[in-house]
């Protein structure tokens, strides 16, 4: 027999996946706009709400499944530019 809260852990991700897939779509769109072109550029807000988005997904997980926040938020951390 599943234990209980890996069923709960499981209905969780299940559910909240659409916010991934509609990520997913996103990012695709945005490679098809940049049509095969080496680089693609992307809006550093839309950016920034992708990281977001997956930041609050894997946090809620980790709490649903009982484990802690093994990384601490950290607000104001400087940008670092990578040029390649």
């Amino acid at each position: 027999m599943e234990n209980k809260s890996e069923v709960n852990v499981g209905k969780f991700v299940g559910r909240h996946l659409s916010q991934i897939k509609l990520m997913t779509r996103l990012l695709d769109h945005e490679l098809e706009a940049a049509k095969g072109a080496r680089e693609v550029t992307l809006d550093r807000d839309l950016l920034e709400n992708v990281l977001d988005t997956l930041e609050i997904f894997t946090d809620d997980c980790e709490i649903v499944s009982g484990g802690s926040r093994a990384r601490a938020k950290v607000e104001n951390k400087p940008v670092v530019a990578r040029l390649n």
